[in-house]
């Protein structure tokens, strides 16, 4: 199951020092689980979730300007909406079912210039975007979700992995639904001058079961 995760940068020339900036990646919503399994009747089967509910691609914007500019830069919070609620649901009915979740990010493509006047064939990679993960698991599942970091700039970059219920488990219990559920809030490095124009790409996300 795959979903995607829209990008985008726009860059203008700023006191002739440098450039602002400005990046698109997602949406938000609030999370209410972090890796819960319950114990239900379902079709096997998993469900991937990246922002708004549909076909929508929201957006978090990035404005890097005044004081966010070079000579001095910081790094910039995502305005807009934000933040990008991640859910993945994984519904298990079998003894020898699949017994654990991935979920990864390709963001190979990076951000490419689409104002080819300004910025030509300039690339800014999605490795100087970052987040900051909510809803941590504290649990025993401590670790196995989505943990604050950045992208790699990878074709697959595995965000989490987290287990579902074994053999007694389900022999026990029967068919069981295991949801993780992460709010990432971005922030972009602006480590690196780049030149003005406006930037645009994806990230792709990936949940499997195996």
């Amino acid at each position: 199951m795959f979903s995607q995760f829209g990008g985008r940068l726009r860059a203008m020339r700023c006191a002739a020092l440098g450039a602002a900036a400005a990046a698109v990646l997602g949406v938000a919503a609030p999370a209410h689980a972090v890796i819960l399994t319950t114990f239900v009747s379902v079709t096997q089967g998993i469900t991937l979730r990246v922002g708004s509910a549909g076909g929508t691609v929201d957006e978090v914007t990035f404005d890097v300007s005044n004081a966010d500019v070079a000579p001095s830069p910081g790094v910039v919070t995502g305005g807009g909406v934000g933040a990008v609620l991640v859910t993945v649901s994984a519904d298990k009915t079998g003894l020898f079912s699949p017994s654990t979740v991935t979920l990864t990010a390709s963001s190979a493509a990076g951000l490419p210039c689409i104002t080819v006047t300004t910025c030509a064939s300039t690339v800014i990679p999605f490795s100087s975007i970052g987040w900051v993960s909510s809803n941590l698991d504290t649990g025993t599942n401590a670790g196995n979700d989505i943990q604050t970091g950045s992208f790699n700039g990878s074709a697959s970059q595995q965000l989490a992995q987290f287990g579902l219920p074994n053999f007694i488990q389900t022999f026990l219990q029967g068919s069981s639904r295991t949801q993780m559920s992460n709010t990432l809030t971005f922030s972009y490095a602006n480590s690196t001058l780049y030149p003005a124009g406006s930037y645009q790409g994806r990230v792709t996300f990936t949940a499997a079961m195996n």
